[in-house]
């Protein structure tokens, strides 16, 4: 009925893209307009001050509904174990901190914001050399952002009208709710940001690629296009800088508080299933928010580690031309200061300058966060 899968996951990439950017105008998230004429983005005074009252509107209303509801209710397991509750609080606090943090950040960075989508556009119409052709991997995970973000409110339903004893009001839910979909549509300007400077990255690859094979098979093959990869390649870079500069805050306390999010996933299912000893079907939602928090947050770290593999395989390509007779001078001159640059130059996402988003660090995060779960489990053994 689809078509094809290579055809259909364009189609479907397109409305994700297309639902992200118009759920961001509702929300107020993305302050911007398009000037047709200029094909330019365009900061809004307007959108910006919609967006700032909006949010900060909708997360005073949450503070304050949930403060009064939890006077009137409690759960069971906080009954049962005072420290869940404690933690819950503080994970609670943390939450409100890192929105505000991030509508914030937001607002004050839209200017930053704005400098970066008007250059990745100018980017997709002025692609000199490359051939815009579908990216796989840019698909692949474009698709399984937006499967994450669906997972993660199913969830955040589940919990709140399956856990025995919670009686949140349906207002609350529903703000609560919206305020988690402004949260990830957020961080999906900044997800997206570096899987389009990946996407270019690996296009100039193949193309690279491409070029390299043709010298092989006739040496006085047009190469001109070089200089063009050069230029791209530094554009690129710069636009990863600002990319990072621009939501560094963001991803830190997105990070961090997806990872505390987890320890108290776990303990609410230690306490329910084996101190208060109940047997429900209920108790699935827990594994499955783990898993999903876990896949979301292992996709923010593969698309930063694909990316600086993308920078490194663009110098390995560069080392098959040493292998050419090359008769063109200004070839030569161009593949030495293309070198030169991905040598001194790479792509990274180091986030405060204190770690940066890899693998390696994921793995730690994980292993860190496991750890505290065995502290506090240690620490409160005498009331499981």
């Amino acid at each position: 009925m689809f078509g094809s899968r290579r055809e259909f996951c364009p189609h479907l990439v397109w409305f994700i893209l297309k639902a992200d950017l118009y759920g961001s105008w509702i929300f107020g998230l993305f302050p911007f307009t398009f000037d047709s004429r200029r094909k330019q983005l365009r900061c809004s005074r307007w959108l910006r001050l919609y967006g700032l009252i909006a949010n900060y509107s909708f997360m005073c209303l949450i503070f304050y509904m949930g403060r009064e509801n939890m006077k009137l209710h409690k759960l069971d397991a906080f009954e049962r174990n005072p420290l869940l509750e404690r933690i819950n609080m503080i994970i609670g606090l943390l939450s409100v901190f890192s929105a505000t943090v991030m509508h914030f950040m937001n607002f004050w960075g839209s200017k930053r914001v704005e400098e970066i989508a008007n250059e990745l556009i100018a980017l997709e119409y002025h692609s000199d050399g490359l051939n815009l052709k579908n990216c796989p991997k840019f698909n692949c995970f474009v698709i399984q952002k937006s499967m994450t973000m669906m997972g993660q409110f199913l969830s955040f339903l589940t919990v709140n009208y399956g856990m025995p004893g919670n009686n949140y009001a349906m207002y609350l839910v529903i703000l609560s709710g919206l305020m988690q979909i402004s949260l990830n549509l957020n961080i999906m300007h900044c997800f997206f940001g570096i899987l389009l400077i990946y996407r270019y990255a690996w296009m100039m690859n193949e193309q690279l690629l491409g070029l390299v094979r043709q010298l092989k098979l006739d040496p006085t093959s047009d190469s001109s296009r070089t200089r063009n990869f050069l230029s791209l390649y530094t554009r690129l870079l710069e636009l990863n800088k600002k990319l990072v500069a621009a939501y560094e805050y963001q991803i830190t306390l997105i990070l961090t508080g997806g990872l505390a999010g987890n320890i108290v996933i776990i303990y609410f299912l230690i306490v329910f299933g084996v101190s208060m000893k109940k047997k429900s079907i209920f108790l699935i939602v827990f594994p499955q928010t783990l898993f999903i928090n876990i896949w979301d947050f292992w996709l923010t770290i593969a698309v930063c580690d694909l990316t600086e593999r993308a920078g490194k395989k663009t110098a390995t390509i560069l080392k098959l031309f040493t292998d050419l007779e090359l008769k063109d001078a200004e070839l030569e001159k161009s593949l030495k200061e293309f070198a030169w640059l991905c040598s001194h130059r790479k792509f990274r996402f180091q986030l405060c300058g204190l770690f940066s988003v890899n693998y390696k660090m994921g793995f730690q995060m994980i292993i860190t966060s496991y750890l505290y779960l065995l502290y506090l489990v240690q620490f409160d053994y005498m009331n499981l």
